[in-house]
């Protein structure tokens, strides 16, 4: 090389630059190919000053001192580079000349498209990785959308369901790897990031060996780094407790086999974070008291928030609203109001022009929500409602400034970045005071909401993180480069007014490639244990072990969302819960196959697993069909008043089973019947004596007796067939049904045919 070109090594890759500071080589050392495509020249850094983007005109170089000078038109920046054997490190030191906004590092081309981790920044192809990461919290992921370098990105982005900037993006070129830093956000003196190349099977070990180099966060779990660890993919129970009800939540915990106990929702308020007196009494000693009980059981609590949502009834809010209450603009009002005064005159009305949830402004220690504002001068806030959200009314003078507070459809406020440093401190007292485990870090985009964008997220993380005087499991709904390192997993809820199978089910699959790509532990998300309710049926054991092998397929962990009611009141919790001690155990084991992993995945098969021993399963293949119907209906003197159904059976012949539910007629509230349910099978018939009612379950699993449930699957009472269960044989089926003349509900009807049983098996322990 040139005395003005750098050539810069480790074990596994070399990076060229030249005199410009461009990227002229990027060669894998292991197996000897390049990586760098052919395009325009890329700089290390780019910056923004008050003239616009600038690239590097030519450079300087200190073998001695590792000190790059990157001369610009009117600007020198110093940057620290540092050769490692699993990595180099680029961090910028010093700017003279003009004041800069913006710095873009890369963004970095290569030639790899297989495997894009778009938000831990790596690319892998067959044999070699490469990948940056950010070594900084003001350091972002990606590139900000206003200097997006589309001759150098193109068209041919990768789709990811979990969306943020993109650290990693796939180009028509292969792919390219990026970072930023703003002025505002954190300063972009210490600006870091480190460039790596290794095999492609090293690629996470890697990671973790910068996060140890570098002083990134390397969280840790019963000793060892979360990425790898079982617990940080194992499953928890989310349900609502208190003191006077911790012993029913555990006892649900510990049958389920579940080493952590999530509460959806302990706090009063968001933003102080005072806790439910109902539950917690006496705030957060009765949380530690619950905490303690759990921690002698082998049990972890952990409890839900909305990270920086500030609700209308936190002390930040009311009586006197917290000045550092974020705002979207602020003003002046025009004239004198009194108390009583319900349209207030403004000088400038851009602010307030948009319409939110609570539309609410702040002169001085009131708050004042507003239905509208006039169209034309003088501008004119209408129809306001004075001492909104318990602060007092009051007279203001002209010119005394008016600001429109920022919200969000759950009734909320936010802070700016100062007060939401505030919040982080409180949730760190509230752990370290009572020995919590566990938090998602919910609604982290209103964090942006600061004005501050992706670095108020890292702040608040980071800070909550630094603070935690023990190891917490945490995670959120998104994403980001930086916080990769920080949490735990990811997790998500709302799959509520769907049945379990239906609930996001395609969000959960493309979520779980999204984790591969970017080297990160699986979860599947919350799944909501259910009773009846309008249309939606109860949560049934097959539900529960549907979601189980989908798990069991990728390897992925959930959260069971159920209140304490309905575990107490859904007849099939005892075996609910058991069914998810058996597959969990199994998976952790590592007893499912790759093979048999790939069989699981798929969303429409069905599977029932028995544990044999400690460290044996049986595994049964499992059909269910589509719920056939039968109405009842007048016919003519010697018609034949019954249905022929037709189904497969694939798994030889076996005892005939079914799952039969009286549906309701909510066109009458007559408590009217189904009187003597009666199958043909073969040439057999068999009678079940039974008078159903609504919404009641016969279930016949192929043994006498059968048994009738309530419209919760609890047990009424056992239902003798007339003759013993025919068997039916391996292939088509034709069954007849009919009921009791005088029935008059609809009837629905599942069959289900079970394999015989796979053996899985792990070595003893």
């Amino acid at each position: 090389m040139g005395t003005n070109t750098i050539s810069l090594t480790t074990n596994d890759i070399q990076v060229n630059f030249d005199f410009e500071a461009n990227f002229i080589s990027f060669d894998d050392l292991v197996y000897s190919r390049a990586y760098l495509p052919e395009v325009e020249p890329i700089p290390l850094l780019r910056l923004v000053t008050e003239s616009g983007p600038e690239v590097p005109t030519r450079m300087n170089y200190n073998q001695t001192s590792k000190m790059l000078e990157l001369i610009y038109q009117r600007t020198v920046v110093t940057i620290s580079i540092q050769q490692k054997s699993t990595h180099l490190t680029f961090e910028l030191k010093a700017i003279d000349g003009q004041e800069v906004d913006l710095i873009m590092w890369g963004p970095f081309p290569t030639t790899i498209d297989q495997i894009i981790g778009e938000t831990i920044g790596v690319v892998r192809n067959d044999q070699f990785a490469i990948g940056i990461q950010a070594l900084s919290p003001q350091t972002i992921g990606g590139q900000p959308q206003e200097y997006q370098p589309s001759s150098i990105v193109g068209t041919s982005v990768w789709e990811s369901q979990i969306r943020s900037i993109e650290t990693a993006v796939q180009t028509d070129f292969g792919s390219v790897l990026q970072a930023y830093t703003r002025q505002q956000d954190g300063g972009i003196l210490g600006s870091k990031i480190a460039l790596f190349g290794c095999p492609v099977g090293q690629a996470l070990e890697r990671i973790g060996e910068i996060e140890l180099a570098e002083g990134l966060p390397h969280p840790m779990l019963d000793g060892e780094w979360t990425k790898t660890s079982l617990t940080a993919k194992s499953s928890y129970l989310i349900t609502d407790f208190g003191e006077h009800n911790i012993d029913d939540a555990l006892n649900y915990t510990h049958q389920a086999g579940f080493k952590y106990l999530y509460h959806s929702g302990p706090f009063y308020n968001w933003g102080h974070f005072d806790l439910q007196p109902q539950n917690f009494p006496e705030g957060d000693a009765s949380l530690k008291r619950c905490v303690d009980q759990a921690s002698e059981s082998g049990i972890r609590i952990g409890v839900h928030t909305l990270s920086n949502f500030i609700t209308t009834n936190d002390p930040y809010v009311s009586p006197i609203p917290e000045e550092r209450l974020k705002k979207l603009g602020i003003s002046q009002i025009l004239s004198d109001i009194s108390v009583t005064e319900t349209e207030i005159q403004i000088v400038d009305p851009t602010p307030f022009q948009e319409q939110q949830t609570l539309s609410t402004v702040v002169i001085e220690d009131e708050l004042i929500q507003y239905r509208s504002i006039s169209e034309t001068k003088p501008w004119t806030l209408q129809g306001c409602k004075r001492g909104a959200f318990g602060t007092i009314p009051a007279n203001h003078s002209a010119g005394t400034k008016i600001g429109k507070l920022i919200d969000h459809p759950y009734k909320v406020f936010f802070p700016n970045l100062e007060l939401q440093d505030k919040l982080a401190e409180r949730l760190v007292e509230l752990f370290n005071n009572t020995g919590l485990r566990q938090i998602s870090f919910d609604g982290l985009e209103g964090c942006e909401r600061t004005g501050h964008g992706i670095y108020a997220h890292h702040r608040f993380v980071k800070q909550c993180f630094d603070g935690w005087n023990m190891e917490v499991v945490n995670d959120a709904s998104r994403l980001l480069h930086y916080l990769w390192h920080i949490h735990t997993r990811m997790n998500w809820g709302e799959p509520w007014g769907a049945s379990m199978r239906e609930g996001q089910t395609e969000y959960r699959f493309k979520n779980q490639e999204y984790f591969e790509r970017n080297l990160f532990p699986r979860m599947m998300g919350w799944f909501q244990l259910s009773l009846a309710s309008g249309d939606l049926e109860s949560t049934t054991l097959s539900d529960i072990e549907w979601m189980l092998s989908k798990c069991a397929g990728f390897d992925a962990g959930f959260a069971l969302f159920a209140a304490l009611d309905t575990l107490e009141n859904n007849g099939q919790t005892p075996m609910i819960l058991a069914a998810i001690k058996d597959w969990e155990n199994a998976r952790l084991a590592g007893a499912f196959t790759p093979k048999l992993r790939d069989k699981l995945r798929h969303s429409t098969s069905e599977f029932h697993l028995e544990k044999i021993d400690q460290n044996s399963w049986d595994l049964y293949q499992v059909d269910i069909t589509d719920a056939f119907t039968y109405v009842q209906q007048q016919k003519q003197p010697g018609e034949p008043a019954d249905e022929i159904w037709t189904f497969s059976n694939r798994f030889g012949m076996q005892p005939f089973q079914f799952i039969l539910r009286v549906i309701p007629d909510p066109t009458t509230s007559q408590n009217e019947r189904v009187i003597n349910p009666t199958f043909e099978v073969g040439f057999e018939q068999i009678i079940f004596s039974v008078d159903l009612e609504p919404n009641q379950y016969l279930v016949c699993d192929g043994r006498r007796p059968s048994r009738v449930y309530d419209l919760n699957w609890n047990f009424l009472y056992d239902a003798e067939p007339s003759v013993d269960i025919p068997q039916i044989l391996d292939g088509q089926q034709e069954i007849k049904f009919y009921c009791h003349p005088d029935t008059k509900h609809q009837v629905s009807v599942k069959f289900k045919a079970t394999s015989n049983p796979e053996r899985l098996s792990v070595p003893s322990a």
